[in-house]
């Protein structure tokens, strides 16, 4: 790396920080009282919560910021509402990070760490102590109660156009005090997004509100002296494949008297049309009452599937079949969120099917061809008399057969498909009938290459890769001075999808732990190289990934500096 920054030294000595700055978000609302108010996060006594806001960068360049700056803190002001008073108080251990969002505020991911990149910083972690105060009445702004001056200062440029993420971590053991509701903006002014989760601080996941937000007063300066990381393009290989299915608004399913084959791959399965060849039922009744699931059914043989094997099948009485034990019925229309989050299943019919009134469920053993079936016959639609006839086949080589005479679903949506469940990716709703041959494969998630702190002069920083390939024995965080902004396609070497972001001067090889390939990058303590950029990415070796076996990373461009 010394021949790196012998050939930077042209960099001069940064300026010092101006005088600190105030802007509101949403813009607008500096000296107008939100229409909203919320407990979350800064309001819920001991109840712990993870809370994430994103804020869009019009907030910021709105108000006049037309370049990178340094936030140095955030105040809170509680709602007016009804003449009240409270008495302040204080959590001992909140944590708070920021990050650019790699995504639009209107787009925010329900995963916590899909709002965060490469520069993301934890800015608080310790006491967070909302002060006494009273309101003055409806629509009356109340002055700032809750004032967080952040430990560590956060370089941001909204001028890139990525939108800033607030993550709050708020610990509510210790909380002593009272203290009040905040004031919120709910809907096109909003501009911006909450993401939440009561669960506790280990929330992976929330629940996205867009067009949310809290009236935050942002302390800020302007940025120079200040060192930063900013990723660009994008990582490969991205894949949402092991999930395939098609939503059908009412009345529009369209797969009456046909059938879909699931022939087994060893990683998926290829999903081709069959040929409806229908198994007459001659078991009895399952019984299945409305909003039901079936005990145990056993097939008389083990099934391997996609991500597991099982012995047993578990039937909804809402249209589709559970491979492991689940008493969930999927009441009561067919959902993508809740088909990739659960278990394992195959859904033919998935909606608010009733049973109880009409038709039956027969699950049937052909043990002398290694076959099992699931029949629903003539059963309505809940509310309707709607009769539908459809049919699970299971056979011992692994292959699954849906079949379907006629169906009628005109008050619910439909979902058919199938997911291996456990928190897959999400594909999106396909044409089922136009888009056979449908091939599913595990999901992979783009190389990504991000830094483990600002690339401040004197420091140590970590380039870590992350999403790397169990099968990956080694990977390189490549160096060089010259970016590639859009990318240079490599698709003519073997790698469809993936781009070079950067000439290559020099690299560094990792061997992944967990994931995870890290680089240390110590940088000189000179002021002589404030202001230099350097470029890095990352690459993986993986065989059988694509032509050449390699992937490549989204690209980070490191400005060195003496903050």
């Amino acid at each position: 790396m010394q021949r790196i920054f012998l050939s930077c030294a042209l960099a001069a000595l940064a300026a010092p920080l101006a005088a600190q700055l105030t802007l509101v978000a949403p813009n607008g609302y500096d000296t107008v009282v939100g229409n909203s108010n919320n407990i979350y996060p800064f309001g819920r006594g001991t109840s712990s919560m993870r809370y994430q806001q994103v804020y869009d960068t019009s907030n910021f360049t709105l108000a006049g910021v037309a370049g990178p700056v340094v936030i140095t803190g955030m105040r809170f002001r509680p709602y007016p509402g009804v003449v009240t008073s409270w008495g302040g108080g204080s959590w001992p251990n909140v944590r708070i990070d920021m990050a650019s969002c790699p995504t639009d505020f209107t787009a925010a991911s329900a995963t916590f760490a899909s709002n965060l990149d490469i520069d993301l910083q934890t800015v608080v972690n310790g006491p967070v102590s909302p002060s006494a105060g009273s309101t003055l009445g409806n629509g009356v702004v109340v002055p700032w109660h809750l004032d967080i001056p952040l430990a560590t200062p956060f370089a941001y440029d909204p001028t890139v156009g990525k939108d800033l993420t607030i993550d709050v971590w708020l610990d509510g053991t210790g909380w002593t005090g009272t203290t009040r509701a905040l004031d919120a903006v709910s809907g096109a002014t909003a501009l911006g997004t909450r993401i939440y989760s009561t669960a506790g601080l280990a929330s992976a996941t929330g629940t996205v509100g867009v067009n949310y937000a809290l009236v935050c007063e942002f302390q800020y300066q302007p940025a120079a002296g200040y060192a930063s990381a900013q990723s660009y393009g994008t990582g490969c290989v991205d894949r949402a494949a092991s999930t395939f299915y098609e939503l059908f608004a009412n009345n529009t399913f369209d797969l009456s008297n046909t059938s879909l084959q699931f022939i087994p791959t060893g990683s998926g399965y290829v999903v081709l049309q069959g040929g409806n060849t229908w198994w007459t039922p001659v078991g009895g009744n399952l019984g299945l009452t409305d909003d039901s699931v079936s005990a145990a059914q056993p097939l008389g043989f083990t099934l391997n599937y996609p991500g597991g094997s099982t012995s047993n099948v578990y039937v909804s009485s809402n249209g589709f079949v559970w491979a492991q034990s689940n008493t969930d019925s999927g009441c009561c229309n067919g959902d993508p969120s809740t088909l990739r989050g659960g278990g394992a299943r195959w859904c033919a019919l998935w909606n608010d099917l009733n049973p109880f009134v009409g038709g039956t469920v027969v699950f049937d053993q052909d043990l002398a061809n290694g076959a099992a079936y699931v029949t629903f016959s003539n059963v309505p639609e809940y509310g309707t008399s709607n009769a539908n006839s459809f049919q699970f086949a299971f056979f011992a080589s692994g292959l699954v057969e849906m079949r379907w005479q006629t169906c009628t679903v005109t008050a619910h949506q439909v979902l058919t498909g199938w997911s291996p469940g456990g928190g897959q990716r999400d594909p999106g709703s396909i044409d089922i009938s136009s888009n056979l041959p449908i091939l599913t494969e595990p999901d992979l998630v783009a190389l990504a290459h991000r830094t483990s702190a600002r690339p401040v002069l004197g420091t140590t920083i970590a380039l870590n890769t992350t999403n790397v390939p169990a099968s990956a024995p080694f990977g390189a965080t490549l160096f060089g001075l010259v970016e590639i902004n859009a990318g240079l396609p490599l698709d003519s070497l073997g790698m469809p999808g993936c781009r070079q972001y950067l000439n290559i001067d020099t690299s560094a090889v990792w061997f992944p732990v967990g994931g995870v390939g890290s680089t240390n990058f110590p940088l000189p303590s000179s002021v002589a190289f404030a202001g230099v950029q350097i470029r890095t990415q990352s690459a993986a070796l993986v065989p059988g990934i694509n032509p050449l076996g390699a992937i490549s990373s989204n690209g980070v461009r490191l400005t060195l500096d003496v903050n």
